[in-house]
């Protein structure tokens, strides 16, 4: 587990000490899971769409940063690297950090995403919870597809928005989609926190400014935890489910079990060498953007029609679509 992990896991150690008195069950119950589930799995045969977008994509990639007049980094892009070999427009991905992240921490999902031909936008701010950033960012892109000299100018499909954010960026995905309907078409969210978890920070005056209402969005939703043991805490998957049927509309719930041979937990879609364990998140993720944005109809063979394949899944256990 690498060092920014432990901390924060001893930090989160730290916040609930006292404060969740069936803590010890959990633990147990997430004991029972994992003992069950040791073996390590990867995409099969039988779950072909999320082994045909876990796969790298067919586009290079590149990175650049976004300044602001003084010179502090405000964006980091991950994107294709050559346009007009997409032979469509780019849809856009804006990103908010969990509570302390920075992009490059996620930098495989990113940068898997752009290989698939999106264009990702990611705040570097700490604190997103607010979902003011994330709205910002996309709409800074929006902007560069009419700016002549752009590396974007008419590169980019802007009636095309995604939000997506890691636990306090989940909530600020949220909020941004909620807040800002008419950009962002799609959210997903990886362990969006029970609100009970929400806190005044840099990014938020009140505790009600880092609240997400999931049941006020009006776009397709795609909730994705875990069965480990710090979401069972933090983001459980009856927390996350009670998400998925507050929404009115299409949406979809995804709990993985194991991601590279490993238990998934709260911070797993963060690199390897920051403690994550990303890969097997990567498939249906990309799906879900694929079939959203694009409306590719083999990615949305995972969550519509009469038999999703991220229902019947068994590394998602408890998922699913409506």
């Amino acid at each position: 587990m690498g060092v920014i992990m432990r901390r924060r896991l001893l930090a989160t150690h730290r916040l609930i000490a006292g404060r969740w008195p069936r803590l010890a069950a959990a633990l147990a119950a997430t004991l029972v899971l994992a003992a069950l589930t040791a073996a390590a799995r990867q995409p099969a045969v039988s779950d072909p769409v999320e082994a045909a977008f876990a796969a790298p994509g067919p586009y290079a990639t590149t990175t650049a940063t976004v300044t602001n007049s003084a010179g502090t980094a405000v964006y980091d892009l991950f994107y294709p690297a050559a346009y007009p070999a997409l032979g469509f427009s780019s849809p856009i991905v804006t990103w908010g950090n969990g509570t302390g992240g920075t992009p490059d921490q996620v930098s495989t999902l990113l940068d898997h995403l752009a290989s698939y031909g999106f264009t990702v936008i990611a705040s570097t701010l700490p604190n997103t919870g607010s979902g003011r950033e994330i709205d910002a960012a996309a709409h800074y892109l929006a902007t560069q597809e009419n700016t002549p000299g752009s590396t974007f100018y008419h590169r980019l499909n802007a009636s095309k928005v995604a939000a997506a954010g890691l636990s306090q960026g989940a909530t600020g995905a949220v909020r941004a989609a909620t807040s800002d309907p008419a950009l962002i078409k799609t959210v997903m969210t990886f362990s969006l926190p029970n609100p009970a978890w929400a806190a005044p920070n840099p990014d938020c005056a009140t505790a009600a400014d880092c609240t997400a209402d999931p049941a006020a969005l009006n776009r397709p939703a795609f909730f994705i935890s875990t069965h480990g043991f710090w979401d069972s805490v933090i983001a459980s998957p009856a927390t996350e489910r009670g998400f998925f049927l507050s929404v009115s509309g299409h949406a979809a719930l995804g709990i993985i079990l194991n991601s590279d041979g490993r238990a998934a937990d709260h911070g797993s879609i963060e690199n390897t060498a920051d403690g994550g364990n990303p890969d097997g998140f990567l498939g249906y993720a990309t799906a879900w953007l694929e079939y959203q944005l694009r409306g590719n109809l083999t990615a949305a063979a995972a969550f519509a029609g009469p038999h999703p394949e991220l229902t019947s899944n068994p590394n998602w256990p408890a998922s699913a679509t409506k």
